[in-house]
């Protein structure tokens, strides 16, 4: 079925709309009790170390990181060479009773809206990165639905979160939803982001989330299960986010699918029944999108992927998910000096070197261009060329 343009904009609005984002890279330590230190028995000079000695020794035990499933994101190399003293919109805002706002768009994303050193025309090389994230992120869905399932049933929002052990079995359970790398990662792995820029980009995600567990460590009555909550939801939110506009794109091609499917369960009946367009108003569709939330964990997990697969491949290219939009970078405070006629010219090293900064421009321009005109092609259904989706 093919969506009009008032579809994908509502399937484009909801999937931003979701939870925090996708890994927590540096938060603030969860409160701990202090523990006093005792000096280690030293062998006399010259002598061997008794037994008794050896027993009463302490031994250095293996650090253990029960609070994520996978190297979160941190950055270990220092923020001084980041202009963090360039005034930019931070992500943290607060409500009228003083608490800060949970983001429900990713956080990686906005960070990229506040961020100086990165301007509109690195748009079109981020473009393709997002499709190939979403793509991923929709397979793993369905190669993981039953996990996906069990996990967002409301057991995380009201399990105890207070034991250690219990921690890491949750964790190493929800491994298989994680993605390996947050988005800011991503784009400086691939050479679209410098150094400097995705550094800049971590850093503005970092300060909203250590704002975040910060609150939650002096606000909350159970801060590690608090902060443990929302480390795991936050963990996740790129696979909630590809589900739930999943969900959105199924609502109205449902009852075309399940006879294309020749699915003929009750389950799958019932779920014909709720198809129909999304309304406009935000209050309507989250609950129209419970409701059918609510039918489609009711299919078997055969029906289920059978149905979000079927819906994939009846888009032009499977892998362009019509709920991601070209995002703006750009704010009314912000100058994209890589624009600016002003700034282009020869640049002279010590060494000797010459760039003519007007001539880098225009193969910069070209190689964009040719970025963007395959990704059109694999708008339009073509190879799939300019759309990274391996993981």
């Amino acid at each position: 079925m093919k969506l009009n343009a008032r579809q994908i904009w509502l399937i484009a609005g909801l999937s931003m709309g979701m939870l925090g984002s996708s890994t927590l890279a540096q938060v603030a330590p969860p409160p701990t009790e202090s523990k006093k230190e005792e000096p280690a028995a030293q062998p006399e000079a010259g002598a061997a170390q008794s037994e008794t000695t050896k027993a009463t020794q302490p031994q250095a035990q293996p650090e253990k990181r029960p609070l994520m499933t996978h190297t979160p994101g941190a950055r270990t190399d220092a923020t001084e060479n980041l202009p963090t003293s360039t005034p930019y919109p931070k992500l943290l805002a607060k409500d009228e009773n003083g608490k800060i706002i949970r983001l429900t768009e990713l956080p990686d994303i906005l960070a990229l809206r506040s961020n100086p050193t990165v301007g509109q025309r690195s748009v079109t090389a981020i473009m393709p990165v997002l499709y190939g994230r979403r793509a991923r992120f929709e397979r793993l869905v369905i190669d993981n639905l039953d996990l996906y399932w069990m996990v967002t049933d409301g057991r995380l929002e009201t399990m105890d979160l207070n034991d250690i052990k219990k921690m890491s079995e949750i964790a190493e359970m929800i491994k298989p939803l994680v993605g390996r790398t947050t988005l800011s990662q991503e784009l400086r792995n691939r050479g679209i982001l410098t150094r400097t820029q995705a550094g800049m980009n971590e850093y503005i995600v970092n300060e909203y989330k250590q704002g975040v567990t910060t609150e939650i460590q002096f606000e909350s009555e159970e801060p590690l299960s608090e902060i443990m909550r929302f480390i795991l939801q936050d963990s996740i939110h790129e696979t909630i986010q590809a589900y739930r506009a999943m969900l959105a794109e199924l609502s109205f091609q449902v009852a075309d699918l399940v006879k294309e499917t020749q699915l003929s369960s009750s389950a799958a009946i019932a779920l014909a029944d709720l198809q129909a367009p999304l309304a406009e108003n935000k209050e309507e569709q989250q609950a129209h999108l419970a409701k059918l939330d609510e039918a489609f964990r009711a299919l078997s997990l055969e029906e289920g992927i059978e149905l979000l697969t079927a819906m994939r491949n009846q888009r032009k290219n499977p892998d362009i998910s019509p709920a991601i939009q070209e995002i703006n970078v750009m704010h009314d405070r912000k100058i994209d000096i890589s624009d600016k006629d002003t700034m282009q010219g020869t640049i002279k090293f010590g060494d000797g070197r010459e760039i003519d900064t007007r001539k880098a421009r225009e193969e910069y321009d070209k190689k964009l261009q040719q970025e963007k005109e395959e990704l059109e092609k694999a708008k339009e259904g073509g190879s799939g060329a300019g759309v990274p989706v391996d993981d």
